[in-house]
Protein backbone atom coordinates (compact mmCIF):
# COMPACT_ATOMS: atom_id res chain seq x y z
CA UNK A 1 0.00 0.00 0.00
CA UNK A 2 2.78 2.43 0.86
CA UNK A 3 4.64 1.75 -2.39
CA UNK A 4 1.48 2.18 -4.47
CA UNK A 5 0.71 5.45 -2.67
CA UNK A 6 4.21 6.76 -3.31
CA UNK A 7 3.96 5.89 -7.02
CA UNK A 8 0.57 7.53 -7.21
CA UNK A 9 1.97 10.68 -5.57
CA UNK A 10 4.92 10.76 -7.95
CA UNK A 11 2.62 10.39 -10.98
CA UNK A 12 0.37 13.16 -9.66
CA UNK A 13 3.37 15.33 -9.02
CA UNK A 14 4.66 14.72 -12.54
CA UNK A 15 1.30 15.82 -13.92
CA UNK A 16 1.46 18.93 -11.73
CA UNK A 17 4.95 19.73 -13.02
CA UNK A 18 3.80 19.29 -16.63
CA UNK A 19 0.84 21.57 -15.95
CA UNK A 20 3.13 24.15 -14.37
CA UNK A 21 5.51 24.04 -17.33
CA UNK A 22 2.59 24.41 -19.73
CA UNK A 23 1.26 27.31 -17.68
CA UNK A 24 4.73 28.80 -17.83
CA UNK A 25 4.61 28.79 -21.61
CA UNK A 26 1.29 30.63 -21.54
CA UNK A 27 2.45 32.96 -18.74
CA UNK A 28 5.45 34.20 -20.72
CA UNK A 29 5.07 37.56 -22.38
CA UNK A 30 7.23 40.17 -24.05
CA UNK A 31 7.31 43.21 -21.78
CA UNK A 32 6.95 46.32 -23.99
CA UNK A 33 9.06 48.36 -21.53
CA UNK A 34 12.09 46.09 -21.51
CA UNK A 35 11.59 44.15 -24.76
CA UNK A 36 12.35 40.95 -22.88
CA UNK A 37 10.36 37.76 -22.46
CA UNK A 38 9.08 37.50 -18.88
CA UNK A 39 7.59 34.60 -16.98
CA UNK A 40 4.96 35.56 -14.45
CA UNK A 41 2.35 33.65 -12.48
CA UNK A 42 0.75 36.98 -11.56
CA UNK A 43 -1.53 38.81 -13.98
CA UNK A 44 -1.62 42.58 -14.29
CA UNK A 45 -5.12 42.58 -12.78
CA UNK A 46 -3.72 40.74 -9.77
CA UNK A 47 -0.89 43.26 -9.52
CA UNK A 48 -3.41 46.11 -9.46
CA UNK A 49 -5.48 44.35 -6.80
CA UNK A 50 -2.43 43.70 -4.59
CA UNK A 51 -1.25 47.27 -5.02
CA UNK A 52 -4.67 48.65 -4.10
CA UNK A 53 -4.80 46.60 -0.91
CA UNK A 54 -1.27 47.58 0.08
CA UNK A 55 -2.03 51.23 -0.68
CA UNK A 56 -4.68 51.26 2.04
CA UNK A 57 -2.25 49.71 4.51
CA UNK A 58 0.46 52.25 3.66
CA UNK A 59 -1.97 55.12 4.15
CA UNK A 60 -2.84 53.76 7.59
CA UNK A 61 0.65 52.82 8.74
CA UNK A 62 2.70 55.70 7.29
CA UNK A 63 0.08 58.39 6.79
CA UNK A 64 -0.50 60.65 3.79
CA UNK A 65 1.12 64.08 4.07
CA UNK A 66 -1.73 66.57 4.69
CA UNK A 67 -0.99 69.12 1.94
CA UNK A 68 -3.46 68.89 -0.94
CA UNK A 69 -1.49 71.25 -3.19
CA UNK A 70 1.75 69.32 -2.78
CA UNK A 71 -0.08 66.02 -3.31
CA UNK A 72 -1.68 67.37 -6.49
CA UNK A 73 1.67 68.64 -7.77
CA UNK A 74 3.47 65.31 -7.31
CA UNK A 75 0.47 63.39 -8.68
CA UNK A 76 0.22 65.55 -11.80
CA UNK A 77 3.94 65.23 -12.55
CA UNK A 78 3.92 61.48 -12.00
CA UNK A 79 0.70 60.86 -13.92
CA UNK A 80 1.94 62.89 -16.88
CA UNK A 81 5.16 60.88 -16.98
CA UNK A 82 3.36 57.55 -16.56
CA UNK A 83 1.14 58.37 -19.53
CA UNK A 84 4.25 58.41 -21.75
CA UNK A 85 5.33 54.90 -20.72
CA UNK A 86 4.53 51.52 -22.22
CA UNK A 87 1.77 50.97 -19.62
CA UNK A 88 -0.34 54.17 -19.71
CA UNK A 89 -3.54 52.24 -18.98
CA UNK A 90 -2.59 51.36 -15.41
CA UNK A 91 -4.52 53.17 -12.65
CA UNK A 92 -1.44 55.20 -11.71
CA UNK A 93 -1.40 56.64 -8.20
CA UNK A 94 1.26 58.96 -6.77
CA UNK A 95 1.36 59.92 -3.09
CA UNK A 96 3.53 61.86 -0.66
CA UNK A 97 3.67 59.89 2.59
CA UNK A 98 4.09 61.64 5.93
CA UNK A 99 7.48 60.19 6.82
CA UNK A 100 10.79 61.94 7.41
CA UNK A 101 12.97 59.10 6.11
CA UNK A 102 14.72 59.58 2.77
CA UNK A 103 12.74 57.11 0.70
CA UNK A 104 10.74 56.44 -2.44
CA UNK A 105 9.15 53.14 -3.42
CA UNK A 106 6.70 51.53 -5.82
CA UNK A 107 4.11 48.78 -5.58
CA UNK A 108 2.88 46.54 -8.38
CA UNK A 109 -0.08 47.84 -10.34
CA UNK A 110 0.91 51.52 -10.60
CA UNK A 111 1.38 52.83 -7.04
CA UNK A 112 4.33 55.16 -6.41
CA UNK A 113 5.28 56.88 -3.14
CA UNK A 114 7.77 59.53 -2.11
CA UNK A 115 8.33 60.61 1.47
CA UNK A 116 8.35 64.22 2.60
CA UNK A 117 11.85 63.41 3.83
CA UNK A 118 13.18 62.77 0.34
CA UNK A 119 11.32 65.80 -1.07
CA UNK A 120 13.24 68.04 1.33
CA UNK A 121 16.50 66.76 -0.21
CA UNK A 122 15.53 67.48 -3.83
CA UNK A 123 16.43 70.84 -5.35
CA UNK A 124 14.51 70.84 -8.61
CA UNK A 125 11.52 69.38 -10.37
CA UNK A 126 13.92 67.51 -12.63
CA UNK A 127 15.34 65.64 -9.61
CA UNK A 128 11.86 64.68 -8.48
CA UNK A 129 11.06 63.56 -12.03
CA UNK A 130 14.20 61.41 -12.07
CA UNK A 131 13.17 59.49 -8.95
CA UNK A 132 9.54 59.19 -10.09
CA UNK A 133 10.80 57.82 -13.42
CA UNK A 134 12.95 55.28 -11.61
CA UNK A 135 10.04 54.07 -9.46
CA UNK A 136 7.67 54.02 -12.45
CA UNK A 137 10.24 51.81 -14.19
CA UNK A 138 10.07 49.22 -11.42
CA UNK A 139 6.36 48.93 -12.22
CA UNK A 140 6.55 48.92 -16.02
CA UNK A 141 9.38 46.36 -15.89
CA UNK A 142 7.17 44.33 -13.54
CA UNK A 143 10.01 43.80 -11.08
CA UNK A 144 7.56 43.29 -8.19
CA UNK A 145 5.60 40.63 -10.09
CA UNK A 146 8.83 38.88 -11.06
CA UNK A 147 9.98 38.74 -7.45
CA UNK A 148 6.60 37.44 -6.29
CA UNK A 149 6.68 34.78 -9.01
CA UNK A 150 10.13 33.68 -7.86
CA UNK A 151 8.84 33.42 -4.31
CA UNK A 152 5.86 31.34 -5.45
CA UNK A 153 8.06 29.05 -7.52
CA UNK A 154 10.49 28.64 -4.63
CA UNK A 155 7.66 27.76 -2.24
CA UNK A 156 6.22 25.42 -4.88
CA UNK A 157 9.60 23.73 -5.28
CA UNK A 158 9.86 23.23 -1.53
CA UNK A 159 6.34 21.80 -1.46
CA UNK A 160 7.07 19.33 -4.26
CA UNK A 161 10.29 18.27 -2.56
CA UNK A 162 8.33 17.50 0.59
CA UNK A 163 5.91 15.30 -1.37
CA UNK A 164 8.65 13.46 -3.24
CA UNK A 165 11.10 13.19 -0.36
CA UNK A 166 9.65 13.35 3.19
CA UNK A 167 13.07 14.09 4.76
CA UNK A 168 12.79 17.61 3.29
CA UNK A 169 9.94 18.28 5.71
CA UNK A 170 12.46 18.99 8.45
CA UNK A 171 14.14 21.83 6.55
CA UNK A 172 11.16 23.15 4.52
CA UNK A 173 10.16 25.92 6.95
CA UNK A 174 13.73 27.24 7.02
CA UNK A 175 14.06 27.04 3.24
CA UNK A 176 10.79 28.84 2.68
CA UNK A 177 11.61 31.65 5.09
CA UNK A 178 15.11 32.10 3.73
CA UNK A 179 13.97 32.25 0.14
CA UNK A 180 11.27 34.79 0.99
CA UNK A 181 13.84 37.08 2.61
CA UNK A 182 16.07 36.65 -0.43
CA UNK A 183 13.57 38.37 -2.67
CA UNK A 184 12.38 41.18 -0.41
CA UNK A 185 14.62 43.84 -2.02
CA UNK A 186 15.21 44.70 -5.64
CA UNK A 187 18.24 43.07 -7.23
CA UNK A 188 21.07 45.04 -8.74
CA UNK A 189 19.93 44.02 -12.22
CA UNK A 190 16.45 45.37 -11.37
CA UNK A 191 18.04 48.64 -10.29
CA UNK A 192 20.12 48.93 -13.40
CA UNK A 193 17.09 48.28 -15.57
CA UNK A 194 15.03 50.82 -13.61
CA UNK A 195 17.81 53.38 -14.01
CA UNK A 196 17.87 52.85 -17.76
CA UNK A 197 14.09 53.08 -18.12
CA UNK A 198 13.89 55.99 -15.68
CA UNK A 199 16.42 57.96 -17.73
CA UNK A 200 14.33 57.26 -20.83
CA UNK A 201 11.13 58.42 -19.14
CA UNK A 202 12.52 61.63 -17.66
CA UNK A 203 14.28 62.53 -20.90
CA UNK A 204 11.03 61.90 -22.73
CA UNK A 205 9.52 64.61 -20.52
CA UNK A 206 12.40 66.94 -21.45
CA UNK A 207 14.38 66.69 -18.17
CA UNK A 208 18.16 66.33 -18.24
CA UNK A 209 19.16 62.92 -16.76
CA UNK A 210 22.04 64.72 -15.05
CA UNK A 211 19.45 65.58 -12.37
CA UNK A 212 19.17 61.89 -11.43
CA UNK A 213 22.94 61.72 -11.04
CA UNK A 214 22.71 64.63 -8.58
CA UNK A 215 20.12 62.68 -6.59
CA UNK A 216 22.43 59.68 -6.39
CA UNK A 217 25.22 61.89 -5.10
CA UNK A 218 22.89 63.37 -2.46
CA UNK A 219 21.83 59.89 -1.34
CA UNK A 220 25.49 58.94 -1.02
CA UNK A 221 26.12 61.98 1.17
CA UNK A 222 23.06 61.25 3.31
CA UNK A 223 24.37 57.72 3.80
CA UNK A 224 27.81 58.95 4.82
CA UNK A 225 26.28 61.50 7.19
CA UNK A 226 24.25 58.75 8.83
CA UNK A 227 20.92 60.19 7.76
CA UNK A 228 20.49 61.74 11.22
CA UNK A 229 21.38 58.36 12.66
CA UNK A 230 19.70 56.24 10.00
CA UNK A 231 20.65 54.75 6.66
CA UNK A 232 18.46 56.29 3.94
CA UNK A 233 15.60 53.85 3.45
CA UNK A 234 15.91 54.27 -0.32
CA UNK A 235 19.40 52.77 -0.19
CA UNK A 236 18.23 49.94 2.06
CA UNK A 237 15.73 48.70 -0.56
CA UNK A 238 17.55 49.88 -3.70
CA UNK A 239 21.07 48.40 -4.03
CA UNK A 240 23.60 51.11 -4.85
CA UNK A 241 26.53 49.90 -6.97
CA UNK A 242 29.50 52.24 -6.89
CA UNK A 243 29.40 52.78 -10.66
CA UNK A 244 25.72 53.69 -10.75
CA UNK A 245 26.26 57.35 -11.62
CA UNK A 246 28.50 56.32 -14.52
CA UNK A 247 25.81 53.89 -15.69
CA UNK A 248 23.21 56.66 -15.69
CA UNK A 249 25.54 58.86 -17.76
CA UNK A 250 25.93 55.98 -20.18
CA UNK A 251 22.15 55.54 -20.49
CA UNK A 252 21.76 59.27 -21.12
CA UNK A 253 24.51 59.28 -23.77
CA UNK A 254 22.74 56.45 -25.61
CA UNK A 255 19.63 58.61 -26.12
CA UNK A 256 18.97 60.63 -29.23
CA UNK A 257 20.46 64.14 -28.86
CA UNK A 258 17.90 66.67 -27.64
CA UNK A 259 17.52 70.04 -25.98
CA UNK A 260 16.41 69.74 -22.36
CA UNK A 261 13.93 72.03 -20.64
CA UNK A 262 14.64 74.01 -17.50
CA UNK A 263 15.06 71.95 -14.35
CA UNK A 264 12.37 74.17 -12.76
CA UNK A 265 14.44 74.66 -9.64
CA UNK A 266 12.68 77.76 -8.32
CA UNK A 267 9.22 76.36 -9.06
CA UNK A 268 10.05 73.21 -7.12
CA UNK A 269 11.54 74.99 -4.13
CA UNK A 270 8.45 77.18 -3.86
CA UNK A 271 6.32 74.02 -3.85
CA UNK A 272 8.13 72.55 -0.83
CA UNK A 273 8.48 75.83 1.08
CA UNK A 274 7.03 75.19 4.54
CA UNK A 275 7.09 71.38 4.33
CA UNK A 276 7.54 69.63 7.68
CA UNK A 277 11.20 68.76 8.22
CA UNK A 278 12.37 65.92 10.42
CA UNK A 279 10.13 63.99 12.83
CA UNK A 280 6.76 65.63 13.51
CA UNK A 281 6.54 66.02 17.32
CA UNK A 282 2.76 66.31 17.11
CA UNK A 283 2.83 62.57 16.36
CA UNK A 284 4.85 61.88 19.51
CA UNK A 285 8.36 62.54 20.77
CA UNK A 286 10.74 61.54 23.54
CA UNK A 287 11.77 64.06 26.18
CA UNK A 288 14.14 62.46 28.64
CA UNK A 289 12.63 59.06 29.38
CA UNK A 290 9.06 60.26 28.73
CA UNK A 291 7.12 59.79 25.52
CA UNK A 292 4.77 62.74 24.85
CA UNK A 293 1.97 62.57 22.28
CA UNK A 294 0.39 66.04 21.85
CA UNK A 295 -2.26 64.91 19.35
CA UNK A 296 -3.55 62.06 21.52
CA UNK A 297 -2.68 64.01 24.71
CA UNK A 298 -0.91 61.38 26.78
CA UNK A 299 2.47 60.77 28.45
CA UNK A 300 4.13 57.40 28.95
CA UNK A 301 7.41 56.53 30.69
CA UNK A 302 9.61 53.87 29.14
CA UNK A 303 12.35 51.91 30.93
CA UNK A 304 15.61 53.82 31.05
CA UNK A 305 17.99 52.95 28.23
CA UNK A 306 15.38 51.24 26.06
CA UNK A 307 15.12 52.15 22.35
CA UNK A 308 11.79 53.75 21.41
CA UNK A 309 10.37 53.37 17.91
CA UNK A 310 7.45 55.68 17.13
CA UNK A 311 5.12 54.57 14.35
CA UNK A 312 1.74 55.82 13.19
CA UNK A 313 -0.17 52.94 14.73
CA UNK A 314 2.12 51.87 17.55
CA UNK A 315 4.89 52.97 19.89
CA UNK A 316 7.41 50.23 20.62
CA UNK A 317 10.22 50.18 23.18
CA UNK A 318 12.96 47.57 23.01
CA UNK A 319 15.30 46.56 25.81
CA UNK A 320 19.04 47.10 25.43
CA UNK A 321 19.50 43.39 24.72
CA UNK A 322 16.54 43.42 22.30
CA UNK A 323 14.95 40.58 24.27
CA UNK A 324 12.01 42.44 25.85
CA UNK A 325 9.47 44.94 24.60
CA UNK A 326 6.74 47.35 25.67
CA UNK A 327 4.17 48.22 23.00
CA UNK A 328 1.36 50.75 22.96
CA UNK A 329 -1.49 50.64 20.45
CA UNK A 330 -5.08 51.85 20.28
CA UNK A 331 -7.64 49.04 20.35
CA UNK A 332 -10.38 48.89 17.76
CA UNK A 333 -12.75 47.96 20.59
CA UNK A 334 -14.71 50.54 22.56
CA UNK A 335 -14.55 48.95 26.01
CA UNK A 336 -11.82 47.63 28.31
CA UNK A 337 -13.46 44.20 28.56
CA UNK A 338 -13.79 43.80 24.78
CA UNK A 339 -10.16 44.83 24.22
CA UNK A 340 -8.99 42.36 26.86
CA UNK A 341 -11.01 39.56 25.30
CA UNK A 342 -9.21 40.16 22.01
CA UNK A 343 -5.96 39.30 23.78
CA UNK A 344 -7.08 36.44 25.98
CA UNK A 345 -9.26 34.80 23.32
CA UNK A 346 -6.33 34.63 20.90
CA UNK A 347 -5.32 31.04 20.22
CA UNK A 348 -2.40 30.00 22.40
CA UNK A 349 -2.66 32.92 24.84
CA UNK A 350 -3.12 31.78 28.42
CA UNK A 351 -4.17 33.96 31.36
CA UNK A 352 -6.90 34.47 33.94
CA UNK A 353 -8.10 37.78 32.51
CA UNK A 354 -7.92 41.30 33.89
CA UNK A 355 -8.40 43.00 37.23
CA UNK A 356 -10.20 46.34 37.19
CA UNK A 357 -8.07 49.19 38.59
CA UNK A 358 -7.48 52.90 38.04
CA UNK A 359 -4.20 54.13 36.55
CA UNK A 360 -3.50 57.78 37.32
CA UNK A 361 -7.22 58.31 37.75
CA UNK A 362 -8.18 56.56 34.50
CA UNK A 363 -10.37 53.42 34.31
CA UNK A 364 -8.19 50.44 33.45
CA UNK A 365 -7.83 46.69 33.48
CA UNK A 366 -4.55 44.86 34.08
CA UNK A 367 -3.55 41.23 33.76
CA UNK A 368 -0.81 38.73 33.00
CA UNK A 369 -0.50 36.32 30.08
CA UNK A 370 1.75 33.69 28.56
CA UNK A 371 2.16 32.41 25.01
CA UNK A 372 4.01 29.27 23.89
CA UNK A 373 6.15 29.83 20.78
CA UNK A 374 8.66 27.81 18.80
CA UNK A 375 11.41 29.76 20.57
CA UNK A 376 9.98 29.01 24.01
CA UNK A 377 7.42 30.39 26.44
CA UNK A 378 6.70 34.14 26.40
CA UNK A 379 5.35 35.85 29.52
CA UNK A 380 4.03 39.35 29.88
CA UNK A 381 1.70 41.92 31.40
CA UNK A 382 -1.09 43.91 29.76
CA UNK A 383 -2.97 47.10 30.64
CA UNK A 384 -6.10 48.40 28.94
CA UNK A 385 -6.78 52.06 29.73
CA UNK A 386 -9.88 54.07 28.86
CA UNK A 387 -9.00 57.66 27.99
CA UNK A 388 -10.50 60.36 25.78
CA UNK A 389 -12.96 58.00 24.10
CA UNK A 390 -10.31 55.40 23.23
CA UNK A 391 -8.94 52.19 24.71
CA UNK A 392 -5.16 52.34 24.93
CA UNK A 393 -3.59 48.91 24.95
CA UNK A 394 -0.17 48.45 26.57
CA UNK A 395 1.64 45.12 26.49
CA UNK A 396 5.08 44.25 27.91
CA UNK A 397 6.72 40.87 27.49
CA UNK A 398 9.91 38.82 27.26
CA UNK A 399 10.98 35.19 27.36
CA UNK A 400 9.74 33.42 30.48
CA UNK A 401 13.31 32.89 31.65
CA UNK A 402 13.95 36.66 31.82
CA UNK A 403 10.46 37.94 32.55
CA UNK A 404 10.78 38.23 36.32
CA UNK A 405 13.71 40.62 35.94
CA UNK A 406 12.05 42.61 33.16
CA UNK A 407 8.67 42.71 34.90
CA UNK A 408 10.14 45.08 37.50
CA UNK A 409 10.92 47.52 34.67
CA UNK A 410 7.79 46.94 32.59
CA UNK A 411 5.17 47.29 35.34
CA UNK A 412 6.06 50.91 36.25
CA UNK A 413 6.01 51.74 32.53
CA UNK A 414 2.49 50.37 32.05
CA UNK A 415 1.34 52.20 35.15
CA UNK A 416 2.87 55.52 34.04
CA UNK A 417 0.27 56.26 31.34
CA UNK A 418 -1.39 59.58 32.12
CA UNK A 419 -3.03 62.60 30.43
CA UNK A 420 -0.74 65.22 28.92
CA UNK A 421 -1.67 68.61 30.39
CA UNK A 422 1.46 70.70 29.89
CA UNK A 423 0.43 73.59 27.61
CA UNK A 424 3.85 73.93 26.01
CA UNK A 425 3.94 70.24 25.18
CA UNK A 426 0.42 70.36 23.74
CA UNK A 427 1.29 73.37 21.56
CA UNK A 428 4.52 71.95 20.12
CA UNK A 429 5.06 72.52 16.39
CA UNK A 430 7.34 70.72 13.91
CA UNK A 431 10.36 72.22 12.20
CA UNK A 432 9.73 73.34 8.62
CA UNK A 433 11.71 74.24 5.54
CA UNK A 434 12.03 77.96 4.94
CA UNK A 435 13.01 78.80 1.36
CA UNK A 436 14.77 82.16 1.44
CA UNK A 437 16.34 84.29 -1.29
CA UNK A 438 19.90 85.51 -0.81
CA UNK A 439 19.96 89.32 -0.89
CA UNK A 440 23.63 89.66 -1.78
CA UNK A 441 26.53 87.38 -2.67
CA UNK A 442 27.70 85.47 0.40
CA UNK A 443 28.69 82.01 1.63
CA UNK A 444 26.31 79.38 2.94
CA UNK A 445 28.07 79.48 6.32
CA UNK A 446 27.64 83.29 6.57
CA UNK A 447 23.97 82.99 5.60
CA UNK A 448 23.53 80.27 8.23
CA UNK A 449 25.05 82.46 10.95
CA UNK A 450 22.96 85.43 9.89
CA UNK A 451 19.73 83.40 9.68
CA UNK A 452 19.97 82.09 13.22
CA UNK A 453 21.54 85.33 14.50
CA UNK A 454 22.84 84.01 17.80
CA UNK A 455 19.83 81.77 18.54
CA UNK A 456 20.15 78.02 18.89
CA UNK A 457 20.12 76.63 15.32
CA UNK A 458 17.43 74.14 14.43
CA UNK A 459 19.95 71.98 12.55
CA UNK A 460 23.68 71.98 11.88
CA UNK A 461 25.40 73.80 9.03
CA UNK A 462 26.31 70.37 7.62
CA UNK A 463 22.66 69.39 7.43
CA UNK A 464 21.73 72.68 5.76
CA UNK A 465 24.52 72.12 3.23
CA UNK A 466 23.28 68.57 2.60
CA UNK A 467 19.66 69.46 1.84
CA UNK A 468 20.86 72.24 -0.47
CA UNK A 469 23.37 69.92 -2.20
CA UNK A 470 26.17 72.32 -1.29
CA UNK A 471 29.19 72.45 0.99
CA UNK A 472 29.23 74.60 4.17
CA UNK A 473 31.59 77.13 2.56
CA UNK A 474 29.95 77.18 -0.86
CA UNK A 475 29.49 80.62 -2.39
CA UNK A 476 25.96 81.85 -3.11
CA UNK A 477 25.14 84.37 -5.82
CA UNK A 478 22.73 87.18 -5.10
CA UNK A 479 19.14 86.07 -5.75
CA UNK A 480 19.79 82.36 -5.09
CA UNK A 481 17.03 80.44 -3.31
CA UNK A 482 18.29 78.47 -0.31
CA UNK A 483 16.52 76.05 2.02
CA UNK A 484 16.84 76.83 5.70
CA UNK A 485 15.03 75.21 8.64
CA UNK A 486 13.03 77.17 11.17
CA UNK A 487 11.56 76.01 14.46
CA UNK A 488 13.28 73.78 16.97
CA UNK A 489 12.86 70.27 18.35
CA UNK A 490 10.98 69.93 21.67
CA UNK A 491 13.09 70.75 24.72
Amino acid sequence: MKQRTARTVRRSTTRVLVAILFAGLTACMTNPATGERQFSLISMDQEIQMGSQADLQIAQSMGIYPDDRLQAYVSELGTTMAATTEWPELPWTFRVVDDDTVNAFALPGGFVYVTRGILSHFNSEAQLAGVLGHEIAHITARHGATRLTRMQMTQLGVGLAMVLEPRFQRIAPLAGAGMQLLFLSFSRSDEQEADELGVRYMAGMGYDPEALISVMETLRRVSEAGGQGRLPEWLATHPHPENRQDDIRGHAAALEPQEYVSDRREEYLRRIDGIVYGPDPREGYMLGGSFHHPTLRFVLEFPLGWTVINQKQAVIALSEERDASVQLTISEETSIDAAARNLYDTEGVDGVGITRVRINGLPAGVGAFSVPTEQGLIEGSAAFIEYDGRIFQLIGYSAASTWEAYRRQVTPSLESFRPLTDRRALAVEPMRLDVTRVARATSLRALYDSYYNGTTPAVSIEQIALINQLEPDSRLAAGTLVKMVHGSPPR
